[in-house]
């Protein structure tokens, strides 16, 4: 199984689709740290103290009848709609101007940054079978190794580290890409012990989450025997059940892949919309649904043609 799991690394590693992923990877990374870095700014604590007196200032000076008149509520803007003269103001001028970085909202970042993640993750678990079938190795292989079983777990496996290694090695780029706005441009407050448990808690979730989402890429894959179908079928969930199921079935959306996922990602009960659907559920149901669809790929494996 060792010298099975060492080929199908090797082998998935040495395609061009993994280092496509990486540049346009490193890429992305790149130009999202300087882009932070251009837009962020360093400002002191006074600094910030007197922009609040000068909004404070500016305030007053408009509810006294001064300065310009208040923005009014745009067509259809509830929340303006029918103001009082403080409440415009406010609108208006109460507001502190604060470009900082915060190091803390980082938590944040790395959250978002899972979700292009789990694409990429499928698009991995999917291709690593799909090109298999596509270029008709999968014959060549069973031909060195017999037990479908063994072949198709070293796939799914290898697929999963690689998607892994491939995310972890994204968000400590991506916090490394951010570092020098927190430190030059920004301000680290707010990033004590239980900040950094909560950082290893969203790395660790979304850990989980690729693997999950490896696998059902891997799965679907195999069933279809071709990438297409995977992305195709993924593309159809996602656009037509879970957008459709979602709106007019609410009682419906905790068994919903989209919905758990966002639960288990986000670390919060009932997020993503999904009320009453804890972390831990959403963890083991997502775990469930690739594992069953994973068990359909195998035994369909086993019993089918392949040549």
């Amino acid at each position: 199984m060792t010298a099975l799991l060492s080929g199908e690394l090797r082998r998935l590693l040495s395609r061009r689709m993994i280092r496509v992923l990486t540049l346009l990877a490193l890429a992305g990374i790149a130009l999202a740290g300087i882009l932070t870095f251009v837009n962020t700014e360093k400002v002191s604590d006074a600094t910030l103290r007197q922009r609040a007196v000068d909004a404070e200032a500016d305030v007053s000076q408009c509810l006294q009848g001064g300065g310009p008149p208040p923005v009014a509520p745009e067509p259809g803007d509830e929340t303006l709609r029918g103001a009082d003269r403080e409440d415009l103001c406010r609108f208006r001028y109460d507001r502190v101007s604060d470009d900082r970085f915060k190091l803390e909202d980082l938590k944040g970042i790395l959250q978002g940054v899972t979700a292009p993640l789990v694409i990429v993750a499928w698009v991995i678990g999917a291709s690593s079978i799909g090109a298999e079938w596509q270029a008709r190795s999968i014959t060549t292989l069973l031909t060195w190794e017999p037990r479908r079983g063994r072949v198709l777990l070293a796939k799914v496996v290898a697929a999963v580290i690689v998607a892994c290694v491939f995310s972890v090695l994204a968000w400590a780029l991506v916090s490394a890409a951010l570092l020098p706005s927190a430190f030059l441009h920004g301000t680290t407050a707010g990033t004590g012990g239980s900040w950094g448990r909560s950082m290893a808690a969203v790395v660790g979730r979304g850990t989980l989450m690729i693997a999950m989402a490896t696998t059902v890429g891997f799965a679907v894959a195999s069933i279809g025997r071709n990438t297409a179908a995977a992305l195709g079928v993924g593309f159809a969930y996602f656009l037509v059940i879970e957008n459709v199921v979602g709106s007019f079935l609410a009682g419906f959306r905790r068994w919903l892949i989209l919905g758990n996922s966002i639960v288990l990602v986000s670390g919060e009960d009932g997020g993503g919309d999904v009320a009453g659907r804890s972390v831990l559920v959403a963890a083991l149901y997502l775990s469930a649904v690739a594992m069953v669809l994973f068990g359909v790929a195998t035994v369909l494996f086993r019993r089918r043609d392949v040549a």
